[in-house]
């Protein structure tokens, strides 16, 4: 009965260590996935840092490399960190001499903007809404969604405005608002601490990614001309105009006040090198125009500008002395670049086959980094769950082993006369040790049976019922996490029928050390 005992308990909880342990890997691993995809694709330059160097998201491998099997979705991402700040809070405070004094208080929390698109699979965020709804992406929009960790710490609700301040190059922290759509638990407090989800154009236009061209007019004369001025920001800084001859650096172009022309400008950014200006590749221009109408045909002069100024009438429209022009300046190139790519991959497995056929399809001047180098140290602690699986099997089994044998050298010891008469009336060695290896397997096979009933029971009771719970915070996971997996399960079995197999022939060989005029004398 001890025997049956511990073998039933054996087979359960090696079950329940196994599914238990691989469930926490698995659990762990898909969090930390879920956050930043298998494998990402970025600059080669790129460092350490939240800010990535801007690539364009016209790619030959975007999003066509989704065609292979293995690939569940590649999609556009984008960082930048940020601080956010809580709505101010009034506290009232009883002084010692019964006065009172109203203290200010606005907490603030240092995060990273998350830019995401369309494109972006929300799979993993869909069951860990606590609140709200995901990201609208039928329109461009201020929505964010923020962790439960940042609508705790700073009072935030589905509904509320988000103050968030970003540093900008060295213009100092610039101020953006946006509106709490959603609040998401993970469990995984590292992560739920860091990001909150916004759409990528944000981020776009923040990182000051591409070109911006504007048309502007000079409110001064180049001898008899008006003078059209080309301002163009962000990039690479080494700008370079088209007024329709080809680049060039000139940022003017004159015209008289007597023809009405449409004017187009495109300018874009080049790459400074030792010995001047060179395109760059990674660049896309952008285009303003001018639509110059004439009223009241003039040249230009000073005594021309005192009596009818330049006025800008709108953002769109000015006023000339001899008519108006249209102004419809360029839109910006941002929307063309984004800060990487992440490949979420359908098999765990495929991970290392996977990052060396995507390196193979990308461009020289981008690399891949695989999730298990982005977070080494969580994927190390994850291995290191191996060992502890192994030493918990050996104590296990060992334990069994001990049993079994223990039992057949009791149970020898019980039917010595037994032993000493069948031996009398012929029985060999081998036919005995048969009968009590057949006892003992009988044992084993009824210890198995129960033991895997037991064991699968409990795993699909928890996988059904989340009934036992782990505090997060140490865990990062809410509940124990079971991982059923019938291939384990066999080979527990298996390898625990191999082990007690092998152990029982050395205490059946007592058999054959058994004298038949000593045995049926052993009382």
């Amino acid at each position: 009965m001890i025997s049956l005992v511990s073998i039933v308990l054996g087979i359960a909880f090696m079950i329940l260590a196994v599914a238990v342990v691989t469930g926490f890997q698995q659990g762990i691993r898909d969090k930390v996935i879920g956050f930043g995809s298998h494998i990402q694709v970025t600059h080669f330059d790129d460092n350490s840092s939240m800010e990535s160097s801007p690539i364009l998201i016209d790619q030959e491998f975007y999003p066509e490399i989704e065609d292979d099997d293995r690939i569940k979705n590649i999609q556009v991402f984008a960082y930048k960190p940020a601080i956010l700040q809580a709505h101010q809070d009034s506290v009232r405070i009883e002084l010692a001499d019964s006065t009172e004094t109203i203290e200010s208080r606005q907490d603030i929390l240092g995060v990273s903007f998350k830019g995401v698109d369309k494109d972006y699979d929300w799979d993993f965020f869909k069951d860990k809404l606590v609140e709200g709804r995901l990201i609208d992406f039928t329109s461009e929009n201020n929505e964010v969604l923020v962790s439960q960790y940042m609508s705790t710490m700073l009072g935030y609700k589905v509904g509320d405005e988000v103050d968030a301040f970003f540093i900008k190059d060295d213009t100092g922290p610039k101020k953006r608002k946006f509106v709490v759509c959603g609040i998401y638990r993970t469990g995984f407090e590292e992560f739920d601490k860091q990001f909150i989800y916004a759409q990528i154009q944000h981020i776009q236009l923040l990182n000051n990614w591409g070109v911006q061209t504007n048309i502007t007019v000079m409110d001064t004369c180049l001898g008899d001309y008006f003078v059209l001025k080309a301002e163009t920001f962000h990039g690479t800084g080494g700008y370079r105009y088209d007024w329709g001859k080809g680049y060039s650096e000139n940022k003017y172009y004159v015209f008289t006040g007597k023809a009405e022309e449409n004017v187009k400008l495109i300018s874009t950014d080049f790459i400074l090198e030792i010995y001047g200006l060179s395109p760059n590749p990674n660049s896309i221009a952008d285009t303003a125009t001018a639509r110059i109408t004439i009223d009241e045909p003039c040249v230009c002069s000073d005594e021309i500008l005192k009596q009818k100024p330049i006025e800008y009438i709108s953002e769109h429209e000015v006023k000339m002395p001899f008519g108006k022009i249209r102004i419809h300046n360029g839109e910006g190139t941002h929307q063309f670049y984004t800060g990487g790519f992440e490949i979420i991959l359908k098999d765990w497995k495929s991970l290392e086959e996977m990052d060396e056929i995507i390196l193979n399809e990308i461009p020289f001047d981008m690399k891949t980094t695989k999730i298990t180098d982005l977070h080494p140290e969580i994927f190390k602690w994850l291995k290191f769950l191996n060992i502890d699986i192994v030493i918990i099997l050996i104590l296990i089994l060992l334990v069994s082993v001990i049993n079994m044998v223990t039992s057949l050298l009791v149970m020898i010891l019980e039917k010595t006369n037994t032993i000493g008469v069948l031996k009398a009336l012929g029985s060999t060695n081998k036919s005995i040790r048969k009968i009590f290896i057949y006892n003992s397997f009988y044992l084993l096979t009824r210890g198995l049976i129960i033991g895997n009933i037991i064991g699968i029971g409990l795993v699909i009771f928890q996988q059904q019922t989340e009934f036992f719970t782990l505090n997060p915070e140490i865990y990062y996971l809410d509940t124990v996490p079971m991982n059923f997996n019938i291939f384990h399960i066999l080979l527990i079995n298996l390898m625990t029928v191999i082990v007690c197999f092998l152990t029982l022939l050395l205490p059946s060989l007592v058999i054959t050390k058994i004298s038949p005029v000593k045995a049926i004398r052993f009382n």
